[in-house]
């Protein structure tokens, strides 16, 4: 048995990927696989990931449906106990997956994971921000703060597959949040934990797809998920917070 699935989803991103899978190979530890959903690329990402010829890495191909429906394939697809994402123009430090395994091994009422993170040019070496997660006193607030600000790098996260099937999986009508909607539904029922240390380097470019989504279009999201959040939080039990 796999103990995490490592899933990256992938859009014309060649001059990337080999970064994100290198940072993966290289991790200290060591069970692991790597799932690649290619959303309908048309430039040579195929070829580059078949040059690696590295039996943990499964690529599948589909039509081009945003991130949301390419992360929820993998998921589906992963033998792993644990989930990771990793944007495909991201990369891991070398000790991320060791570090996360190691709390969510002895904290079962732990169900996300995420750290601090390195903004970084495309080169990757150099560092321009580090974004410093906040300290929270208890969960609740920690869940509360994320109603008002989406603070989790999806690409720092690590997760519990089983819990990810019991709250639903990313909603694949979301074309912005779709991140912040399962933290949330996450956090109803499974405690955050954040790990203080840089543990992924995240590029910010102009291919990111949140930019090419006007203010206007952002808001709408944000406003349906929020109202479709406040239904799932009238389910009984778990946590709950001012909405």
């Amino acid at each position: 048995m796999t103990k995490v699935s490592v899933i990256i989803p992938t859009y014309n991103y060649e001059k990337f990927i080999h970064n994100a899978i290198d940072s993966i190979l290289n991790q200290t530890f060591k069970d692991y696989e790597i799932i690649i959903v290619d959303d309908g690329s048309t430039d040579n990402t195929a070829e580059i990931i078949k040059k690696y010829n590295n039996e943990k890495i499964s690529y599948f191909y589909k039509e081009n449906r945003g991130p949301a429906a390419a992360r929820n394939l993998g998921i589906k697809k992963a033998k792993g106990d644990y989930i990771c994402f990793l944007d495909a123009d991201d990369a891991f430090m070398p000790e991320k997956l060791e570090i996360q395994v190691d709390i969510l091994d002895k904290n079962k009422n732990i169900g996300l994971v995420y750290t601090n993170f390195l903004y970084v040019k495309n080169n990757l070496s150099s560092t321009y921000y580090h974004y410093r997660c906040k300290n929270f006193s208890c969960h609740k607030n920690a869940l509360q703060h994320l109603w008002y600000e989406n603070y989790i790098n999806t690409s720092t996260v690590m997760t519990v597959k089983e819990y990810l099937f019991k709250v639903g999986l990313f909603n694949e009508n979301y074309k912005y949040g779709e991140d912040f909607d399962l933290w949330m539904r996450l956090g109803k029922y499974y405690e955050f934990f954040c790990v203080h240390k840089p543990l992924v380097k995240t590029r910010s470019h102009d291919n990111n797809l949140c930019k090419s989504l006007s203010c206007i279009e952002k808001l709408n999201y944000t406003k349906k998920i929020r109202n479709n959040i406040k239904k799932f939080y009238e389910n009984q039990g778990g946590y709950k917070i001012n909405m």
